[in-house]
Order: structure tokens, then sequence, then C-alpha cells
């Protein structure tokens, strides 16, 4: 998935793995991230596979690699982007430990959820201004999808927010609600 997702940054253009990293933060990360130790091993599988090219460049006094998509590489692209749309049922790891919440006092579950709701709070508002930011700068209609994978973001994070939100009521109101045998009072 990464080697296209480079594959597609560089059909606008020539990027080098610092500017792809930059791209990939503030486009992709909220549904897909890559490290630098991951950018960089894709660069290269792509360069063996004459899918990208690179020149070198000096900015100031930094060395740089700049990277270009050949034809190859924009036909292996388009070949990608052009097939159905898989759905993958993705992993969602906080809801593992949530599951098991039964072996926690109600009282640690309400306040990890209250914590899981105060790191998600600041990527929504990242996302809400990334948004605004992209709508004085772009235009909306030529960068459609762009925004739409965006709005999914935002729409899917504010799910989790009410989720959560909702189940803390839950546990605060309910007394019976994540009642657990093994944490009762004695």
């Amino acid at each position: 998935m990464l080697e296209f997702i480079i594959l597609g940054f560089l059909m606008n253009g020539e990027k080098s793995g610092y500017d792809l990293k930059q791209w990939m933060t503030y486009s992709t990360s909220y549904f897909f991230d890559a490290s630098f130790g991951s950018i960089y091993p894709a660069l290269k599988r792509l360069e063996s596979k004459r899918l990208v090219l690179f020149h070198e460049s000096v900015e100031g006094s930094k060395y740089k690699k700049v990277y270009r998509i050949t034809e190859s590489g924009k036909e292996a692209f388009l070949n990608w982007v052009a097939e159905p749309v898989l759905f993958e049922k993705s992993r969602q790891d906080h809801l593992v430990k949530i599951f098991f919440y039964e072996f926690l006092p109600k009282e640690n579950a309400i306040a990890n959820l209250k914590a899981l709701v105060k790191m998600i709070e600041p990527v929504v508002r990242d996302l809400i201004s990334q948004r605004e930011d992209a709508a004085e700068k772009y235009d909306k209609d030529r960068y459609f999808y762009r925004y739409a994978t965006m709005a999914y973001g935002i729409d899917y994070y504010n799910f989790v927010l009410k989720w959560c939100g909702d189940l803390i009521t839950e546990l605060e109101t309910n007394p019976e609600a994540g009642r657990s045998e093994r944490f009762q009072a004695k």
C-alpha cells in the first residue's frame, strides 16, 4: 500500500522523501501513515522496479534525492487505483482493551475512556482545521476525493467520541452497567 501512496503523491510532481512524509502527515496520516524508516525503503523498492527515478539536489547545504514517477510507475499506479475498492476490517486496537474492561473496576474503565476522548479530541480539531485551511487554499471540486476522505476521517473520529461519551454516560448513570462480580464491594 505504501508504494502506491508514494506513487500517488508523485503523480502531482517531484518530491523528496521528506516531502513525501510531510504530504502524508498533512493528508493521509489519519487513515494511513508511515515513518521515514518505511518511506525510504519503499522508495528503493520503487526505484529497483523502475517505477520512480531520482536526481540529486542541494538546497542550501542540504543534499537530497528528489524522486519523480516514471511512465511505468504511472501505469502501475493507474492500474492499481482503477481496481475496485475492497473493504477490509481494520484493526481497532482500542476496542480490544475496552472489550475486556469487565476485568477493571468501573471507575478505572471510565477514567480510561475519558483519557481516550482527550487523545482523540485534538485529532478532530486538527482535521477540521486542515479541512478549513485546505478549503481556503485549494479548489474543493478539483480535490473532491481528498476532501471526501478528510470528511470521512472527521466523521469517524466524531463517531468514536460520541460512542465513548455514550458509554461513559451509561457507566456513570446506570449502576448495573459494566458491573463485574470480580470487583463488587465486599
